[in-house]
């Protein structure tokens, strides 16, 4: 791998961004504790200087370190701000504000992605199939008549807040199911859900990797839907029967019309850096965006290094191309710096 650095010159300082309150909450700990340390190593590996910063919840010291640093990149970890998902994108307008590189997806589309009705909306407003929907608030009525449907947060990701029973087959399930999820949110979302095929479409600076399908393995009775537990719950049900597999040299003409769906839809979130898109296709072979995803899991379990293996790249590869694409979508900064783009076999 190619160093950032000439000898003799000053290591590149790259900070790791990351919320220590979320990693001691159940919900993100796995990912967020096991990619630092691994990107962190990988930085390490290319010649860089990592360093940690994590929120702890007073934002005036942690701004400052960041500002005094004298970093040349902010490496954004950040799955949340104060252990709330729904801060995702607080952390990435910080450093943009502060007019530091930064790795991944900005503010903008951060915040656009997790709110759902929005991003479905702006993504159904350029064409792009999306399976009906309507925002639910605790307290009032909901007019829905599409079943199956999905009761999911209207603000969250990672699976948080979808179960077995949140796939709804008629009026009293779903108000049972929204019973549920206003316990916890306000808001939540009520979307048509698509029988079929569930495939995983990932894009890291102008490359689209090789998809994955998630292979049904369930109990009869258990819908076909990834949950959180699939997600988090090691050995559990959902987790033995939701297991990813790459498409086959035999389904060349899918992966490229996928392929350009995840490009459509990136373009169309503006989105920089790496993202996951999440389709269902029907059985008219007709694909829907159930999900956008910028800045997914890192860690090198993760669907995102697993496709990114498929691709011919080892873990230090992808890094260095996520690193890389910093740099390329923030040119004129990344020049002014002196920052050489990171060597990656194409």
């Amino acid at each position: 791998m190619g160093s950032s650095s000439s000898p003799g010159a000053r290591r590149r300082r790259v900070a790791i961004i990351a919320d220590a309150v979320a990693e001691t909450q159940e919900r993100f700990e796995s990912a967020t504790a096991s990619s630092l340390g691994d990107v962190r190593d990988a930085l390490a590996g290319q010649g860089f200087e990592p360093v940690v910063l994590e929120f702890a919840g007073e934002p005036a010291s942690w701004l400052r370190a960041l500002r005094e640093g004298e970093f040349d990149l902010v490496f954004n970890l950040c799955e949340g701000l104060g252990g709330q998902g729904s801060e995702e994108h607080l952390p990435a307008a910080a450093v943009e504000l502060l007019g530091l590189p930064m790795t991944g997806a900005r503010a903008l589309t951060l915040g656009l992605c997790l709110r759902k009705e929005l991003v479905n909306a702006h993504l159904r407003a350029e064409g792009i199939a999306v399976p009906d929907w309507a925002v639910a608030r605790a307290g009032e009525p909901l007019a829905w008549r599409r079943y199956p449907a999905i009761v999911k947060p209207a603000a969250e990701d990672a699976s948080l807040g979808i179960d077995d029973r949140s796939v709804v087959r008629d009026g009293a399930q779903l108000e049972a199911a929204r019973a549920r999820a206003h316990e916890s949110w306000e808001r939540v979302l009520v979307q048509r859900f698509i029988e079929g095929r569930e495939l995983n479409l990932a894009v890291v600076g102008d490359r689209v990797l090789p998809h994955a399908e998630i292979e049904w393995a369930l109990p009869d009775g258990l819908p076909h839907v990834v949950t959180y537990a699939a997600k988090w719950d090691t050995g559990s049900v959902y987790d033995r029967g939701t297991v990813p597999r790459l498409l086959g040299a035999r389904e060349e003409r899918l992966s490229a019309r996928l392929a350009a769906l995840a490009r459509r839809v990136w373009t169309a979130v503006d989105g920089v850096g790496y993202g996951r898109i999440d389709v269902r296709m029907d059985e008219r072979g007709r694909a829907w965006v159930i999900d956008v995803n910028p800045n997914p899991d890192l860690s090198p379990s993760a669907g995102l290094a697993r496709q990114a293996t498929a691709a011919g790249w080892s873990y230090a590869d992808l890094i260095a191309r996520i690193v890389d694409a910093a740099f390329t979508s923030q040119g004129p900064l990344a020049r002014a710096r002196g920052v050489r783009r990171a060597e990656v076999p194409v």
